[in-house]
């Protein structure tokens, strides 16, 4: 398959058709779930298929190390190619990488000035401008309205899509009257699309919980594979 297909058979055009064209530029979106069940797999998919399509991606991340994203790059593109394949799968991999940049920050020495420095320092000749932001491993048992202010900000003021992963409460899963889970629910005014990982016998659904503006939520008809940690159509 041609690199131009994969971009058309991508089960991401299904979660964008479902969500109304997608996140959309300015936007904060997030994946939420326990920790372990897959939230990282469905960031990289997304910036997987961005790259795929000759777009630019900034992965920052608060938990792992840069060696180990890169790992996660490799691991869910080569499972997605090997899946669909892909022509000339390792230089595919060698051209899209350079599209694909990654900042590291110990959420323990969280410094907000520091994160736009360091974001404004890279776009600033024009040279890497990224179509999506992925936030992964921030803390929202920590945050406060200034920070995500923050996010907000910097999404709206680069017209680019911010997408994050939530770790949620291990024990008792509380709710708020929409079906938002803690600690996601005191923020879910930021978020234009909130979607949560359900984990079952063999796979992980996909369950959205918000759709910018819409009080008809779709079914998203996707899941995670575990075996390829890679989001697939889920025939129901």
């Amino acid at each position: 398959m041609l690199k131009n297909e994969l971009v058309k058979r991508s089960p991401i055009r299904v979660l964008e058709k479902t969500i109304h064209g997608g996140l959309g530029k300015g936007n904060l979106g997030v994946f939420t779930a326990r920790k372990g069940v897959g939230k990282t797999a469905c960031l990289v998919h997304f910036a997987i298929d961005k790259l795929v399509g000759g777009q630019k991606v900034l992965h920052i991340s608060f938990a792992d190390k840069p060696q180990h994203i890169e790992s996660w790059y490799k691991q869910v593109f080569h499972e997605v190619a090997e899946l669909y394949d892909l022509d000339d799968t390792q230089s595919v991999y060698d051209e899209i990488i350079p599209g694909r940049l990654i900042l590291h920050f110990k959420q323990s020495q969280l410094d907000l000035d520091r994160i736009k420095t360091s974001i404004e320092r890279i776009m600033r000749d024009g040279s890497f401008l990224p179509e999506m932001i992925i936030v992964d491993g921030f803390s929202f048992e920590d945050c406060s309205k200034d920070q995500m202010d923050f996010w907000q900000a910097l999404a709206a003021d680069n017209m680019v899509e911010v997408w994050f992963s939530a770790t949620l409460h291990r024990e008792g899963l509380k709710l708020d009257a929409n079906g938002v889970p803690a600690p996601i629910n005191d923020y879910s005014d930021y978020f234009q699309v909130i979607i949560m990982l359900q984990p079952m016998q063999d796979h992980v659904d996909l369950k959205l919980l918000k759709d910018h503006d819409s009080t008809d939520l779709e079914q998203l008809r996707l899941k995670l594979d575990p075996r390829t940690l890679l989001i697939a159509n889920h025939r129901v």
